[in-house]
């Protein structure tokens, strides 16, 4: 038997995203690295690299391309050949990345003095960073037991100039600034099959107050700030050196948006996760009291670290924070306090146990409504608009002839209070809110077999 062990992906798998995570274990007491090699079909070899060890585990990232990729990881004499095959999706429904510029700004994004901070670099830092976010989707619907389904990302970051200006910014509600954002990008497109994430160029830390800062998503955008851009890799090579940075940020001249962590790896750990949390509402997830829609997503550095170190020691702060955080990530909901009344999917056994006891997940309500989404699956056109979803009030009555999948009573604050998910009955074509729980919550979301999604404020 081979002593090089891959634990999320098999031989021949076919991913439909590029930028994929690879974690597996060595059964070889060894201090050295593991070398893998990429070959293209034909033998030619696209790259070579070097990952760290760690307790015998280990986590690579690479880039896939298009077609049969030969990968072969070697570590002290033991050699494992794998082929992994990547097809795009064929699909009108997507993920746009953009770059907000104002109408009086030149689109450099506030960063040290040394940092690449061009217009173009913060595209490729955005383009990048939404692919890691694909795959990060892929992965934890995987270890739910529902595959890797994830969505897909347009390949171009879009740079949109704003008509509004910088002060006009700076002085609007964050709320007020997303619609009219929303507005300038959807007008004259086809917004019903393109959601947007976008990023505001002029985003700007005085020392002491925060400027034109946003954290918002829902409907067909996700819109955020740029103040801690510069924390952000512009390489896939760099996501992890990003990750561990522990270099202390000068809040002098540049935003600390890492959790009360205090260093740059701390800031791109957070407001990574941030922008995923953000982006799930636009996929029509609420609140959920644990994970990625609860508070997980501040500590994604974990998927991808190995020495289980949180990144940030806790630090109080002498500011506010600008995502409100958690005091202190191991004392946690446990994950087993799941809003779920019906949870029966099998979840994949290969979770990364670091990953899973810190809940860095998806609830079964988020997960369910994700794997029947429109943005996650390839549904025939003529599928998405008949038969939807109808509600009757008098009798708490749902009825679907295209099958209930998901059904949640959340709250005004949209934290989900009650979740019921059918994943494998496509049969479920009424139900029944109890009356009991109807003034648990405001408003009520259902779900079809065809990702038509209901939304009613009782």
């Amino acid at each position: 038997m081979n002593k090089i062990r891959l634990t999320n992906i098999t031989n021949n798998e076919i991913f439909t995203y590029s930028t994929i995570l690879i974690k597996g274990f060595v059964d070889i007491h060894d201090e050295s690295n593991i070398i893998l090699k990429h070959y293209s079909n034909n033998g030619k070899q696209l790259a070579e690299s070097r990952w760290s060890v760690n307790k015998n585990k280990f986590k690579i990232i690479i880039e896939l391309k298009i077609g049969d990729n030969m990968l072969v990881f070697k570590f002290a004499n033991e050699v494992l050949h794998t082929k992994l095959v990547y097809r795009q999706r064929v699909t009108n429904y997507t993920v746009c990345p953009v770059y907000v510029i104002c109408a009086d700004h030149d689109g450099r994004f506030q960063a040290p003095v040394d940092h690449d901070n061009s217009v173009q670099n913060a595209c490729t830092k955005i383009t990048l960073c939404s692919k890691l976010i694909q795959m990060l989707t892929a992965e934890k619907m995987y270890e739910k037991g529902f595959g890797k389904k994830t969505f897909k990302v347009e390949k171009e970051c879009r740079i949109i100039k704003s008509s509004l200006t910088r002060r006009t910014v700076f002085n609007m509600h964050p709320e007020k600034l997303w619609e009219y954002i929303a507005r300038e990008l959807t007008a004259g497109q086809n917004s019903k099959t393109q959601k947007y994430l976008a990023f505001l160029s002029c985003t700007y830390w005085d020392g002491q107050n925060l400027h034109g800062h946003v954290a918002l998503g829902g409907g067909g955008l996700a819109l955020f700030g740029t103040g801690c851009l510069y924390t952000w890799p512009s390489k896939l090579e760099e996501v992890l050196p990003c990750f561990m940075n522990m270099a202390k940020v000068d809040t002098g001249t540049l935003l600390d948006d890492s959790c009360f962590r205090g260093n740059f790896g701390g800031c791109f750990s957070t407001t990574l996760g941030s922008v995923w949390h953000e982006l799930g509402h636009t996929f029509d997830l609420g609140h959920s009291k644990y994970g990625i829609m609860g508070r997980g997503f501040d500590n994604v550095h974990l998927i991808f670290t190995l020495d289980n170190k949180n990144i940030a020691q806790e630090i109080k702060p002498a500011n506010k924070g600008y995502i409100i955080c958690i005091e202190n990530y191991s004392n946690t909901i446990n994950m087993k306090d799941d809003m779920s009344n019906n949870n029966n999917t099998t979840e994949n056994e290969t979770i990364d146990e670091y990953d899973s006891k810190h809940i860095i997940c998806w609830s079964m309500g988020c997960a369910s409504i994700l794997s029947f989404h429109k943005w996650f699956n390839d549904f025939k056109e003529e599928n998405n608009n008949e038969h939807k979803i109808d509600y009757v009030a008098k009798r708490n009555l749902l009825t679907s002839r295209n099958g209930l999948r998901v059904v949640q009573l959340r709250r005004e604050d949209g934290l989900v209070m009650h979740s019921w998910e059918f994943v494998k009955n496509n049969n479920k074509r009424t139900f029944i809110l109890p009356v009991q729980l109807a003034n648990n919550g405001i408003t009520i979301i259902a779900e079809d077999s065809y990702g038509n999604i209901l939304k009613y404020l009782l």
